[in-house]
């Protein structure tokens, strides 16, 4: 600790020495932080009155952790920056938070009850103790009535009882408070943990022919923030676009707190290396291993690639407002920069450095969509509905995890993933009870015969699929033949009503409009022969 001082005072004296005169502190405001995926760059302004000459000004309790590499400085004014230089203040820790202030107060006012209770336990079973040292009733020669027994009993037996309740009542408002003050401690521990870590500074020279006043602006990343995105997808019904909240979770533990700043969500990230990428020589050769079933010898070509593969961290988030409040989607410009999306908030919004989740809505975008249901009912017998959004990609979107709406009901979560190439994206809005699908075996057409040395089983099912709702649905069922994987084994496709077959897959597909109230029947039938000593699962 002396060398760290010494270094400190040596550091110090050297500053004066420079600029002839003691440094300025400079006070200065939050107005602007742009969070980016990982990490946040946070603006600062300040203003101070220069004198003639060379001064030097320090940027006081900055954050520990500053990206000094990240470090801007502009100013206003008749004067010029000469040099701005980052250091660390071991000496001076951040000051003492309002919120730690508070839970002092608590503890004082806390202990201040807990004497009174003491105190008044104290009292209690001094009276008891002179109770009972003051029990006899006569003399030791003098009879006692029985009535002056009885009244002296009972008075004994009333006050005593009453001295217990109020001792024991005592006790537990003692051990409540010493509950809370064990916990108020705790919180301030942790948060005195954060506090007394060394703050950072930035000293800035500047040189001015005259005094002026001028006025700063600071910049700097810090390293412990980030946002997350996520969405809300609502659906009003099959003949509406899909409604898409697009959401930010924004979280940070820099150190200070962002109080009423303008805030901008980035989809950059200043953390990863921005150095392109480059493809080393790809060698094929050649490797030999010794075959243990056939005890010969075969070659084999190994091929070896490295790729870098990156990820993102995805959470969900809480539901955003009613439609008939302001949003922070209604004050959000997006600006598409060369290389990444910037959503600035023109609202002012307040984001602590307790690493809590603070959601902030960005946009709200209508997608056009066509619906159709699904169903398998071999696994299901479920109707799923799916929404074919279309045009999704001219959005901005950034992949993250989904809360699904139809109907004005909450259905469960999915996962937008804007890596999807395709032109449409497919998105699940789960179980529709009012589309009832039934998958029957008929037993009558279900049979196992002998044939010479084969079994030959049949099978045969019908799928009914029924329409409740009021308007007209499309519909899309599967279900499957089998597939043989030994020429023993023989498969007759018997009944398909009229599905569409991929011989690859041996799955069905049927794909239909049903009306309101219509039912439909399908039916599926086939056959399996096998040698009657071989056992095969057919269900």
């Amino acid at each position: 600790m002396k060398t760290i001082l010494s270094v400190c005072i040596i550091l110090l004296t050297t500053l004066n020495s420079i600029s002839g005169e003691k440094p300025k502190a400079i006070k200065s405001d939050i107005k602007e932080v742009s969070v980016f995926i990982t990490g946040a760059q946070v603006t600062r302004v300040g203003n101070s009155n220069l004198n003639a000459g060379t001064s030097l000004l320090i940027f006081e309790e900055l954050p520990y952790n500053i990206n000094s590499q990240s470090i801007q400085v502009s100013g206003k004014g008749d004067f010029a920056i000469l040099s701005v230089q980052h250091q660390i203040n071991y000496i001076k820790s951040r000051q003492i938070s309002q919120e730690v202030k508070t839970m002092k107060d608590s503890i004082e006012m806390l202990n201040d009850l807990l004497a009174t209770e003491k105190d008044l336990q104290s009292v209690y079973s001094e009276e008891e103790a002179m109770i009972k040292s003051n029990k006899a009733i006569g003399g030791l020669n003098v009879g006692v009535k029985i009535l002056d027994l009885k009244d002296g009993a009972e008075y004994f037996r009333q006050r005593l009882s009453d001295i217990k309740i109020k001792w024991r009542a005592a006790q537990k408002k003692i051990t409540k408070m010493q509950e809370d003050v064990t916990r108020l401690n705790s919180q301030i521990n942790s948060l005195n943990s954060k506090d007394n870590k060394p703050t950072s500074e930035i000293v800035v020279t500047v040189s001015s022919k005259s005094p002026v006043n001028g006025s700063f602006t600071v910049s700097y990343l810090v390293n412990d923030a980030g946002w997350i995105p996520s969405y809300d997808l609502r659906a009003k019904d099959i003949n509406n676009p899909v409604e898409l909240t697009y959401k930010g979770n924004v979280w940070q533990t820099s150190g200070e707190d962002w109080d009423k700043v303008s805030l901008s969500l980035n989809s950059g990230n200043p953390m990863l290396s921005g150095s392109k990428p480059s493809l080393a020589p790809w060698y094929l050769y050649m490797a030999y291993y010794r075959d243990t079933k056939s005890k010969g010898v075969a070659s084999m070509a190994r091929v070896k690639m490295e790729e870098n593969k990156l990820s993102e961290e995805k959470k969900v988030s809480d539901e955003i407002s009613s439609k008939t409040a302001s949003t922070g989607a209604d004050f959000t410009s997006v600006k598409e920069n060369q290389t990444n999306i910037e959503f600035k908030i023109d609202v002012p919004y307040t984001i602590n450095a307790d690493g809590k989740k603070n959601v902030v809505e960005v946009q709200k975008i209508s997608i056009p969509s066509t619906y159709e249901y699904y169903c398998a009912p071999k696994l299901d017998k479920d109707a799923f509905l799916l929404a074919h959004a279309t045009g999704w990609e001219a959005y901005n979107l950034i992949s993250g995890e989904m809360n699904l709406f139809f109907e004005g009901t909450y259905v469960g979560k999915s996962y937008l993933d804007v890596s999807n190439t395709n032109d449409t994206l497919d998105i699940s809005l789960g179980r529709d009870k009012n589309i009832v699908v039934t998958r029957t075996k008929l037993k009558e057409f279900s049979k196992k015969n002998l044939i010479g040395s084969s079994k030959k089983e049949t099978r045969s099912f019908d799928i009914e699929i029924r329409n409740k709702k009021k308007q007209a649905v499309n519909i899309i069922v599967e279900d499957q033949f089998p597939l043989s994987t030994n020429k023993e084994i023989e498969i007759e496709q018997l009944e398909k009503s009229d599905a569409k077959i991929n011989s690859d897959t041996g799955i069905m597909t049927w794909k239909f409009e049903l009306k309101p109230a219509e039912n439909k029947k399908l039916k599926m039938q086939y056959s399996v022969k096998y040698p009657k000593e071989q056992n095969i699962i057919l269900e």
